[in-house]
């Protein structure tokens, strides 16, 4: 300094510097003695006497003394001599003082000296020790404020620079006066004055106070500048002074109570008034320079204040203006502020940590975080990219401050201890809105009820993350004091005593507490249920309670023992099996329906329940508010929707339920919560219930704990990770808004904007500048967003805050899955698909929600595996194998892909090698080089080549990625626990459902050009595909040692999928997805033994039989589950159990092709060898129901292709080797029926058949006539053939199948085995039936040995009979079904008639043999005995003759069954087919033949009701015909209806040749048939009509009304009569006549039949009619007569003759004379035979005989008597008819003759006056007569169309006749018609007078006795109708005019009629030649008690013209004239 003082000495020259040099000389001579002196100046008189030179050298302008003088003044500045001391009270005298005054004249200096003075100033402000206060600064700040507003750019830097060191070092000054003072309270606190502690503490924060000032000066300057309109000049400078003020202070400054009034009265509204007025945008003038000062300015306070409640207002406004009052478009600047502010984790906690938070007025602590967010929200919706990008920042920087946060950094160690005090446990941190009011207390009072009720149902239905102190949890007590009552509003509140409107006065709320009370009751709690005792207690429920003590008091003692998981299961699994076996034991009373399944889920959901509500306090007496986390309905339903089969009742579960409520079952036990005892049982029931926080097994818990041992975290970590999470809570919704704008776009725009810059380069220079730099932002904007949305994934893993990640694990799968695979990989994909598969596991286990995403991820790693390391990407793994140096296997194996290198496949190189090195290894924690951010870090992606990989570090990156792959899925499989596992897998099959079905992909396809194809989405070959995953967990799941409840769970969800997947039509996909099953199910049989009772196999078996069942899959599929299903029982055979069901199910529906037929008939062979009985009886249904279905087998057509021989050959091995298998099954069924405790077969909810049992329809379709008279009918009542009767009769004595079965159901079983045998029999194919049919009635008849005979006959009525029965019909309403299963259906009739009639020997044999012996019931004798002791030496002819006879006790099934078996006879006998006809009748025939001798007198009336209801029916064609026509009438149009004859083209050629010889047969009699020429043959030469050709026409008689004028459709009313039913019908009928006439000629007493005479085959009947009552013969006697009449009825109508002479294409005239006389003949001989023995029995004599036929009175026919007194008048008048029948025709034959040659000629002349010439087609003479003569359109005619439309015509007019005819068969059968009580009687006048109407006159007196018998039939004749509907026939009143008729036509009619009549009278001679040999060869004494009855008779017989018979007549009226004059003699007395 003193050389600097010499100088300005020598420079100072001239008078105008005299003063500068001497001031600078005494300066220097004063330093000069400071040097020698021992007295010292202070420093500041050595500063003043020293800068007065430096002051006058600076005025003098001269550059030199400046220059100088500048020097000096930083010489003075640094110099200590000029600083040493302590400064004079006065402040003038202070160092800057005096600086100030020397360089006033600063401004007058030019810009380099103010620059030099500035940085004095600068200088000055840097130095250690210097004076400085408040005034002073104020003046340097002035001084530095006038340089800056006029100086130039150098001038205000250096202005800037010093002001703002002056205000720095001014802080740091006041800053260490502080710390001294605080240094001094150290002392004083160690000395323990607290008093001096607490002044000190206020004396050192009261050191800020001079800081106030100058904030003040600075504030005014800036508030006179924005006034001044001079913000441009200085405002920058104050800003930043002030900035840098705020900032050099310390945050203790926030306790100077006068520091912060100054900032919210002054500071902060003056900042607020530089921002501007909301709304105002022109006050707001700042620059964007200045506004960043004030946004920094703002962020410091947060720092020094933001912690103070008080502050928190003008801070809020502060920031409000400063982000929301700015435009999203201008907010560039505060949010880069903002990001500053979230970068810092002191600032964040700062905001957070308010001070006293808990008091009321204190404010929102997350309202300045919620304005941020809000403002960061709406910029990021902004169109800048820069702003987007700045928001986005402001976000990631948040989220790293949380990291920070949450490892502790950023807090001090009171802001932990406020954190923790605040939030006890983690959940209370969480935000949950704004506050309104502190308290209830203060809303009014409405509001108040309102908000209580609210909360009151939150809190009810409430089940979130809020743990056992919920924040929103009000307890009250007793006394009415409140605690803990934070409520659903958010922010700090009184913990005072309550207000005089408390909320507890509110009577709501009260109200709502006793519902509280309430609603923790039973809902199923009911009186009387408390105790087991009493006597009416439901089943269901005591065993549920049984079940209870039993689990209480044995298993679970037992279970707490165990210190193992896997041994408590297996012991849960042996328990239930126990249960279920004790059940089955007991009684059907007590027994309880049940499966070891249901009982393991029940104790597993029970024992869960009891562990919750020990959690809960529910058992504690205390508590009150505990809640039952489970409904009753809700636990049911827990129970049932497992997946797997439960037999429980909801019954059972609920009293199960309600137990579980009551008592605690854990504790009773011996479990104690508090003990801290670790139990397997509650490890395992944690895992299930997945009851504990963390959502891994217990195992693996204590596996990481023992392997990681992690330490307790510090008090900073734990109150960080509760801050972070609060502010999370607060900021989730708009930072995903932010982070996922920028990912909203279109994709892959990372790779795609460098195309388009590149493109746009060429052009446009400036604009590809710009977009590049567009792009670059783009480029940061969506890395940053992906950087964030990593953080935020960590952080909500680190913060349990998983279950609202999957919003964002939604954005990252989003983003790194759109990129295509084909294109190069950017760097932040990889890194969030790390983010993805490395956090996948931990976030998904807490939020089922998140899995989609990271399976989105994994396909997407394997799609880019698959791109990297295929043919187009070989060059790839090459590197990669460069890189790592080794060359091993390929890793085809591992991708599950074919990459084909066909260039160079012996080149095969590991791309994952380099994992296995060991600093490569995942396994090892320290690992740096594998992570995949670190080989992003060093492949440098982000700084160059816009963020995209090389090759080798995408491959590199792939590998890992991979890797983390595997281990997400192998430690899902391993250590989740059940709810969780269950989730994954859920999650996981809906998105392979996704991946496999989505016909779309979820980014929308970039369109190509026209002339690039493209592959369909379908076509494209799948990658990889989830579908492998979930095989791969399934079976690491089975074999991870889990227990079986989880096993079943994971089954129930896999199972289905792979069923789905199974039916995709990529063959690829669903073999794999049978394979999955596959290997499931094989390690499942192999893993897990199936227990007794349980049904788990079953569901494992079920996907297959869904398969299959329901048609989802091809052939192929079938072949693969069928192989699948064969190698199970060949490996697994004993392990299947309950998986036999749905196998059989399978293979039911299975394709029986060749290669898989021996191996199903492999499968049956094994399962018949199981000697399980539980696993048969639970198998046996559905094994008899698979054997069914291959007995069926495929095809059922008949007309099957000579190709598929081979096919079918292999179905009829099947079927016969299944036959053979099911009588091998019936064998082991007998074994078990013997069996004392046989297994219950699993059948009853799957086959119903305790319903009503099927019976034969009685009703035959179609067998009712319209009668077009009122005529009554030759009719019995047939309502003994009714079946209900019988039913009940079984019934009543248990014949019935649920009393005769067992309780182990082995009969149903049976049952279902024999009626799927007979029912399959009718549909199987041809060749397989008989085969078929052994079998059944192999099985049916050695059901009398076992089960017995009553099952039998069960089986026999119920089922074999309607099988046959549905066979028949169902073959009548197939065309031509006749010739193809008419064999085998003769076989089966056949068969099942001779299996009725060995159950009638095996039960009625031994009783007839005991009846034999005359002893019924009561131990009387019979009337036959006694009959029988008066001749013993004769036969006993004579007991059929009786209705006594003994009471034989009947089996009530064994008649229904011979009643059955006759009604389907008879349906047989009525149907148009003349095999099956006469199958009918040869079946009745054997009937009587093998078991008449042992039917009951029940029986043979059954029988032969049925025989005359067959007669009946098969006669009703003819009848119906005959109705048409009146008596002796030769029209064969109809007289009483139209008739008509369609021809349908409907058979062949060879039917209508067999039909017409059917015709010959029946209609001409034999010697009709026979010529001399052809050697008594069959005539070939005569009246052969060579010129007639038989076509393939059927025919078919129309019957119309009259008047068809009269009705609107006449088709409702045709009937239709077909020639073939007619033809068959009458064969049917005359065979059942030669039955009948057999059974009653045998063993006759008194008169020998001659057969040959009668035509009648002589049957081998011996002996049958022994037991046959007089009633029943009688009916028999019925029979003929309806033969006769019926026969005469046709035979006296010769047009209707002549008519079906042409359709029968017939030589002669139709005629029925055999079957009319021989049933004359046949009646007359047993007649006779019947009145003898009835004379000699009862001993009538000549008079009483007399007397009988004089009254001919009615008689009831109940005794023996009275039937042979109907005898005697039967036989009189039979045989008087048949003599006055033939006397007349005798006599009028001669007349035909005489007038024949009159009506020739009339005919000619009748026919000369018809005009039809178009009518009438012409034919010859001399040709025979053809059907084509009778077309004529007005009289018959014949119909001719193709097949179809007579088809069709015939089927609608049939149908509607159908219902009429059954309705009134039912009246005949049911309904009993009048006509039945009188049937004996009317059938005698029908005889009569039928007889008295084909006869003419002979004499007076026999006309006389005709006209009597007539009126007296008319008086008595009852009048009877049908009562179904108006018969159209019958009411009208029309007389058909006479029809024109050809004369040829009618020549011919009467040629045929005069050669009938001629064979008429041939007929009748031989038949009374034929009665009186008969006569004749009777002994006299026979004859003579007959006189009376014969004697008329045979005297009419004298005056016949032939000779012969009047000979023969004579000599039998020689034998009967002795007695003939004693009855003479006597009538006359």
């Amino acid at each position: 300094m003193e050389d600097l003082l010499l100088n300005i000495v020598k420079e100072a020259s001239g008078p105008k510097l005299l003063s500068l040099k001497q001031s600078a000389q005494e300066a220097h001579d004063l330093l000069n003695s400071q040097c020698t002196g021992l007295l010292r100046s202070p420093s500041y008189e050595l500063r003043l006497i020293c800068f007065k030179p430096l002051r006058l050298a600076l005025e003098s302008k001269r550059t030199k003394l400046v220059s100088l003088a500048l020097n000096g003044l930083h010489k003075i500045v640094r110099d200590e001599r000029f600083q040493a001391g302590n400064e004079p009270e006065d402040d003038s005298l202070w160092l800057p003082a005096q600086l100030l005054s020397v360089t006033s004249s600063m401004l007058t200096h030019c810009e380099d000296t103010q620059v030099h003075i500035l940085r004095v100033f600068l200088g000055l402000a840097c130095g250690a020790s210097w004076a400085l206060n408040g005034r002073l600064v104020m003046l340097l700040l002035g001084r530095c404020g006038e340089a800056y507003e006029v100086g130039t750019q150098p001038i205000r830097a250096a202005a800037q620079a010093a002001g703002s060191q002056t205000v720095n070092a001014f802080c740091t000054f006041l800053d260490e006066e502080c710390q001294d003072i605080l240094q001094q309270q150290q002392k004083y606190k160690n000395s323990g004055n607290s008093s001096s502690i607490v002044y000190s503490q206020t004396s050192a924060v009261a050191c800020f106070n001079e800081v106030i000032p100058v904030m003040q000066y600075i504030c005014s300057r800036l508030e006179e500048a924005r006034i001044g309109l001079k913000v441009n000049d200085s405002t920058v400078f104050l800003l930043e002074c002030l900035l840098t003020l705020v900032s050099t202070l310390p945050q203790t400054v926030h306790s100077n109570t006068h520091f912060t009034t100054f900032l919210w009265q002054r500071f902060c509204p003056a900042l607020l008034s530089l921002l501007g007025t909301p709304g105002d945008t022109t006050s707001q003038g700042l620059t964007t320079n200045q506004s960043k000062i004030v946004y920094s300015i703002g962020i410091q306070l947060v720092r020094l204040v933001g912690s103070e409640p008080a502050l928190r207002p003008v801070l809020e406004a502060l920031f409000h203006r400063m982000l929301l009052l700015p435009g999203p478009v201008r907010r560039l600047e505060p949010l880069r502020a903002i990001r500053e502010l979230l970068r810092s984790p002191g600032r964040l906690a700062d905001l957070l940590l308010l001070k006293n938070g808990t008091q009321r007025h204190a404010g929102d602590d997350m309202a300045i975080i919620r304005l941020i967010m809000d403002s960061i929200e709406e910029s990021s919706q902004c169109n800048d990219p820069a702003i987007m990008l700045a928001s986005v920042e402001c976000v990631v920087a948040m989220l790293a401050s949380l990291d920070s946060l949450c490892k502790g950094e950023g807090i001090s160690h009171e802001g932990a201890v406020t954190a923790n005090t605040r939030y006890t446990y983690l959940e209370q941190a969480d935000y949950k809105g704004p506050l309104t009011y502190q308290s209830l207390a203060r809303l009014p009072k409405p509001y108040r009820d309102v908000v209580a009720n609210l909360r009151y149902q939150s809190d009810s239905d409430s089940s979130g993350i809020d743990g056992g102190g919920r924040v929103g949890d009000r307890h009250t007590d007793e006394e009415g004091t409140e605690s803990d009552t934070s409520g659903a509003t958010e922010g700090p509140e009184d913990n005072g005593s309550d207000s005089e409107d408390s909320i507890l006065d509110d009577n709501s709320f009260l109200t709502s507490q006793e519902l509280q009370k309430l609603q923790k009751l039973p809902k199923a709690l009911h009186l009387g249920r408390s105790g087991i005792e009493e006597c009416n207690v439901d089943v269901e429920r005591h065993n549920a309670r049984h079940f209870v003590k039993t689990l209480q008091n044995i298993l679970l003692p037992n279970l707490l023992s165990l210190r193992s998981s896997i041994q408590v299961d297996e012991i849960l699994q042996e328990f239930a099996s126990k249960c279920c076996q004790h059940n089955s034991a007991q009684s059907f009373e007590i027994k309880t329906i049940m499966n070891a399944d249901g009982i393991y889920l029940a104790t597993y959901s029970a024992l869960l329940l009891n562990l919750r509500l020990i959690q809960l306090g529910h058992y504690d007496n205390n508590n009150t508010s505990a809640k039952v986390p489970l409904t009753e309905t809700q636990f049911v339903e827990e129970v049932y929707g497992s997946g797997v089969l439960v037999y429980l009742s909801a019954t059972w579960l609920s009293e199960l339920y309600q137990q579980v409520l009551a008592t605690s079952l854990l504790e009773i036990a011996g479990y104690n919560s508090n003990s801290g005892q670790q139990y397997a049982l509650i490890n395992l029931l944690t895992d299930v219930g997945g009851l504990s926080s963390n959502q891994l097994l217990t195992d693996w818990q204590k596996l990481e704990r023992v392997h990681c041992s992690p330490s307790e975290p510090s008090m900073e970590v734990e109150a960080g990770i509760k801050l972070s999470r609060r502010v999370l809570t607060c900021c989730w919704d708009s930072m995903v808004t932010v982070l996922s704008g920028a990912l909203d776009e279109t994709p892959n725009n990372i790779s795609n904007i460098s195309d388009k810059a590149s493109t746009l380069g060429l052009l446009l220079p400036r604009r590809a500048k710009r977009m590049q730099y567009k792009k670059k932002i783009r480029d940061n904007l969506v890395t940053s967003s992906l950087d964030g949305l990593h953080k935020a994934a960590s952080l909500s893993n680190i913060l349990k805050l998983q279950t609202r990640s999957s919003s964002i694990l939604a954005l990252l799968s989003s983003a790194a899955c759109r990129q295509s695979a084909g294109s190069r990989l950017h760097a932040a994909h990889a890194q969030s698909l790390d983010v993805l598969l490395s956090k996948g596991l931990a976030l998904g286990s807490h939020s089922s929600a998140c899995w989609p995403h990271v399976f989105a991820a994994c396909v997407h790693v394997a799609k880019l595996e698959h791109t990297l390391f295929s043919k187009a990407g070989s060059a790839q793994m090459l590197m990669v194998a460069q890189n790592a140096n080794t060359v091993v296997t390929s890793t085809t194996e591992k991708l599950n892909l074919s990459f084909n290198l066909s260039q160079d496949e012996e080149t095969c190189v590991d791309v994952y090698s380099f994992l296995q090195s060991s600093t490569y290894s995942i396994n090892n924690p320290t690992y740096n080089e594998t992570s995949v951010a670190d080989i992003v870090n060093k492949s440098g992606a982000h700084n160059t080549n816009h963020g995209l990989l090389t090759n080798v570090d995408a491959a590199k990156v792939c590998c890992l990625l991979s890797q983390q792959v595997d281990s997400l899925f192998h430690e899902a499989a391993l250590k989740l626990n059940l709810p969780c596992l269950c989730a994954f897998l859920e999650e996981l099959c809906c998105s392979s459902q996704r991946q496999l079905f989505s016909r779309s992909e979820e980014v929308p396809r970039k369109s190509k050009k026209w002339w690039k194809r493209e592959l369909n989405p379908e076509q494209k070959p799948v990658a990889t595909l989830l579908l492998h995953r979930i095989g791969d967990v399934t079976l690491k799941c089975i074999r991870a040692g889990r227990p079986l409840v989880h096993t079943m769970r994971v089954w129930a969800i896999v199972g289905p999928h792979f069923m789905e997947a199974a039916c995709h039509k990529d063959r690829a996909i669903s073999k794999k997805a049978i394979a999955c099953i596959h290997d499931a199910v094989t390690a499942l049989l192999n893993e897990q033994i199936e227990l007794p009772h349980f049904h788990f196999n079953e569901a494992l078996f079920k996907p297959f039989e869904n398969l299959l069942c329901l048609e989802l899959c091809d052939f192929d599929v079938q072949d693969q589950i069928v192989a699948c299903l064969c190698e199970f029982v060949e490996a697994n055979r004993t392990e299947i159990c309950s998986g036999w069901r749905p196998l059989f199910g399978t293979l039911r529906v299975a394709n029986t092709s060749n290669n898989n037929a021996a191996a199903i008939s492999e499968v049956f062979k094994i399962f018949l060898s199981t000697d399980n009985t539980l696993v048969f009886a639970n198998a046996a249904l559905d094994y008899i129901l698979c054997l069914l279905t291959h007995i069926r087998g495929i095809e059922t057509e008949e007309n099957l292709d000579l190709e598929n021989n081979c096919c079918n050959d292999i179905n009829i091995d099947l079927c016969r080797e299944s036959l053979k298998y099911l009588q091998n099954c019936v064998n082991i069924l007998e074994m078990m029926y013997s069996m004392p405790k046989c297994p219950t077969f699993n059948m009853s909810h799957r086959v119903q058949i305790d319903m009503d049992p099927q019976l034969v329809d009685s009703i035959i379709p179609n067998s009712d006539i319209v009668n077009l008279t009122h005529e009554t009918d030759l009719q019995i009542s047939y309502k003994i053939l009714a079946t209900n009767d019988d039913l009940e009769n079984c019934e009543n004595q248990n014949l019935t199948l649920s009393r005769l079965d067992k309780q182990s159901g082995v009969l149903k079983i049976w049952y279902i085995l024999l009626e799927g045998l007979a029912s399959n029999t009718i549909i199987c194919a041809k060749k397989n039936q008989p085969n078929a049919l052994e079998t059944l009635f192999k099985l049916l008849k050695e059901l009398i040995i076992c089960p017995g005979i009553s099952f039998g006959l069960y089986c026999i009525n119920h089922l074999l009979l309607p099988m046959v029965q549905n066979w028949l019909r169902q073959n009548s309403k197939v065309q031509k079904a006749w010739e193809t299963v008419g064999p085998n259906f003769k076989h089966c009739c056949g068969m099942a008639t001779e299996l009725v009639v060995e159950y009638f020997y095996h039960i009625q044999s031994n009783k007839k043999a005991n009846g034999a012996n005359g002893i019924n019931q009561n131990g009387s004798l019979g009337n036959e005995t006694k009959m029988g002791n008066k001749n013993d030496n004769k036969k006993i002819s004579t007991e059929y003759c009786t209705t006594e006879s003994v009471d034989e006790e009947e089996n009530p099934a064994l008649t229904l069954a011979l009643k059955q078996l006759l009604i389907i006879l008879v349906e047989c006998i009525s149907q148009p087919n003349e095999n099956v006809a006469r199958l009918g009748t040869s079946c009745i025939r054997h009937i009587i033949s093998s078991a008449g001798h042992i039917l009951t007198s029940h029986q043979w009336e059954i029988t032969v009701t049925a025989i005359h209801r067959a007669c009946t029916i098969s006669l009703n064609p003819l009848r119906q015909l005959t109705l048409a026509f009146k008596s002796n009438s030769d029209s064969f149009y109809g007289d009483l209806a139209t008739v008509k004859v369609a021809a349908r083209k409907d058979c062949t050629v060879d039917e209508n040749i067999k039909l017409y010889q059917l015709a010959q047969q029946v209609f001409v009699m034999s010697s009709q048939r026979e010529c001399p020429k052809c050697n008594n043959m069959e005539c070939t030469c005569k009246d052969k009509d060579t010129s007639s050709v038989i076509d393939d026409r059927s025919y078919v008689f129309l019957l119309y009304p009259l008047d068809l004028s009269s009705t609107l459709n006449p088709d409702l009313y045709t009937i239709r009569v077909p020639f073939r039913n007619l033809v068959v019908g009458i064969l049917a009928h005359q065979m059942l006549i030669q039955t009948i006439s057999s059974a009653l000629l045998q063993n006759l007493n008194h008169i020998t039949p001659i057969f040959n005479i009668l035509q009648i085959h002589k049957y081998s009947l011996r002996g049958i009619l022994n037991k046959v009552k007089t009633k029943h013969v009688n009916i028999l006697l019925q029979c003929m007569t309806l033969s006769s009449v019926r026969a005469k009825e046709f035979d006296s109508r010769p047009g209707l003759k002549f008519l079906m002479q042409k359709v029968g294409n017939l030589n002669k005239a139709a005629n029925l004379y055999t079957q009319a006389n021989t049933s004359d003949v046949v009646q007359i001989i047993v007649l006779i035979e019947l009145c003898l023995d009835g004379i000699e029995r009862y001993s009538l004599s000549t008079n009483d005989i007399k007397k009988i036929l004089d009254e001919q009175v009615e008689k009831d026919g109940t005794t023996d008597l009275e039937y042979v007194e109907q005898f005697l008048i039967q036989l009189k008048i039979i045989w008087e008819n048949l003599i006055k029948t033939y006397i007349n025709l005798s006599m009028t034959i001669d007349d035909t003759k005489i007038t024949e040659s009159y009506e020739t000629a009339t005919i000619k002349n009748n026919a000369s006056n018809i005009n039809s010439p178009n009518k009438v087609e012409q034919t010859k003479n001399d040709e025979p007569f053809k059907f084509s003569d009778f077309i004529d359109d007005s009289a018959i005619s014949v119909e001719v169309s193709d097949e179809g439309e007579l088809n069709k015509k015939t089927e609608q007019n049939t149908d509607n006749t159908v219902n009429d005819e059954i309705v009134s068969n039912v009246d005949n059968m049911v309904k009993s018609e009048s006509y039945e009580e009188q049937q004996t009687d009317n059938l005698e006048k029908k005889n009569r007078s039928q007889s008295v109407t084909d006869e003419k006159d002979i004499d007076k007196d026999t006309e006389m006795k005709v006209e009597a018998m007539m009126e007296q039939y008319r008086k008595r004749k009852p009048y009877h109708t049908l009562p179904t509907r108006i018969n159209p026939f019958t009411e009208t009143s029309l007389i058909p005019p006479p029809q024109p008729v050809p004369a040829e036509i009618q020549q011919q009619r009467l040629i045929s009629i005069r050669k009938d009549t001629e064979c008429y009278k041939t007929t009748y001679i031989e038949t009374i030649e034929a009665c009186l040999e008969l006569l004749g060869s009777l002994p006299p004494d026979r004859l003579i008690p007959l006189t009376i009855v014969l004697e008329n008779g045979a005297q009419l017989l004298t005056i016949a013209p032939d000779e012969k018979i009047v000979k023969a007549s004579q000599i039998f009226l020689q034998n009967m004239q002795p007695q003939s004059s004693q009855g003479v003699e006597h009538n006359t007395v």
